[in-house]
């Protein structure tokens, strides 16, 4: 069945959110678009790009758009073999009863300011509650990608060894809400930490064998269990993570700059820089242009391919290739995030795959070796510093008066 189809038989079937997987293919009558359903093969790595949001007519589109990148890099740039290595994208239809808007919010307040979340949540219906709760899309991808790693045909869970060797063959690529999407996987996880069944460092263990590489994720940092390590803009203000990085960065409109920096352990495991583009930044004019908000609107989902390569905005997939207009800082942290997954992906086909820290991941003493102490350096200096400036609180940030909607 073409992918088209099955996706509006899905939407025909409910009225609630779902998610399914695809793969590249060859072009071909049955697969028009070189895109088909994927069938998981679990001896093989498998690496799955979890998209941010888009309106129902472009969901396709973009995601095919995004897994094409990511199968040339891993494929074609770092020359893994289609033997060892899998790689897919979730297709996510949100449904009716689903706002993208609304449910990061409740993300971000169940962590932060559980009290509100009770509260608001009160104000949904049954069905609203529950997708919010654990949405139908985020279950249907656990149960495509993380239960068959952890349970055997019979639903009984595996061995820790055996389970131990399929997590480690899971390497997670997210965008903006695909980073709420991971962590909404990463709620039903505490099966695993029934009484009996494995240790307490058996479990620690199974959960940071998974990666999870987050490109401007639209979620609260440091609360993941997992590996998760994030790359984001620091002027992208569409994004809460809850640190007080941005919030204290971007004291005045425009974010001074300060190269490249790097968060650890509960802050999230972040880099940030001050832009991705240049405009501004590293001696740069900062140049302003006005935009018609009508043709700006009308050309959302219309721009061409060349146009998309020519420039990178805050909030775009940082991706794997130099933009004409990248800051330095951005073009770091793009070679970082590259070394990043080439190193997780090489060390989960090995034979005898290691809990690598994230230091080795970025290049150890080899590669980026000073570029990963310099912006560790830097970020301690801004969050001890933020921390200084929040003890006053009347002091206000540009960031705390700027809200943003998605425009699905």
């Amino acid at each position: 069945m073409k992918v088209e189809d099955y996706f509006e038989l899905k939407k025909q079937e409910t009225d609630q959110s779902f998610a399914f997987l695809i793969e590249k293919c060859e072009h071909s009558q049955e697969c028009p678009y070189g895109i088909k359903l994927c069938e998981l093969d679990f001896n093989k790595t498998t690496i799955v790009f979890l998209p941010g949001t888009a309106d129902e007519k472009n969901v396709l589109r973009l995601s095919n758009g995004l897994l094409k990148k990511i199968d040339d890099f891993v494929f074609n740039i770092c020359h893994f073999e289609p033997k060892d290595v899998q790689v897919c994208s979730a297709v996510c239809h949100l449904g009716k009863y689903f706002n993208p808007n609304m449910a990061r919010r409740l993300l971000y307040l169940y962590y932060k300011d559980y009290g509100s979340y009770s509260h608001l949540m009160q104000n949904f219906s049954q069905v609203e509650v529950c997708e919010y709760a654990i949405p139908s899309y985020a279950d249907n991808l656990y149960e495509q990608l993380i239960f068959p790693r952890l349970f055997d045909e019979k639903n009984k869970l595996l061995p820790f060894n055996e389970a131990l060797k399929r997590m480690q063959k899971l390497v997670v690529i997210t965008y903006c809400h695909g980073a709420y999407t991971w962590m909404k996987m990463e709620e039903h996880l505490p099966l695993l930490f029934m009484k009996g069944v494995y240790s307490r460092r058996q479990k620690k263990r199974l959960l940071k064998s998974i990666t999870v590489l987050a490109y401007s994720p639209n979620c609260p940092l440091g609360y993941s269990q997992t590996k998760f390590i994030s790359f984001s803009s620091a002027s992208d203000l569409s994004i809460q993570h809850g640190n007080g990085f941005v919030r204290y960065v971007h004291r005045n409109m425009f974010v001074k700059d300060f190269a490249l920096s790097y968060l650890s352990g509960k802050l999230g495991r972040a880099f940030y820089c001050a832009q991705y583009s240049k405009n501004g930044v590293e001696g740069n004019p900062r140049v302003l242009r006005a935009v018609d908000p009508q043709v700006w609107y009308e050309n959302l989902h219309h721009q061409s391919a060349k146009a998309r390569k020519s420039y990178i905005s805050e909030h775009d997939f940082l991706g794997f290739c130099p933009y004409p207009n990248m800051s330095k800082a951005a073009f770091k942290m793009q070679r970082i995030a590259m070394c990043v997954l080439e190193g997780v992906i090489g060390n989960s086909i090995a034979k005898k795959p290691q809990n690598l820290s994230v230091f080795c991941l970025t290049g150890g003493f080899a590669y980026n070796f000073w570029s990963f102490q310099l912006a560790r350096i830097k970020g301690l200096t801004i969050i001890l510093r933020y921390y200084w400036w929040a003890r006053k609180p009347h002091r206000q940030s540009f960031a705390d008066n700027v809200n943003f909607v998605s425009l699905d």
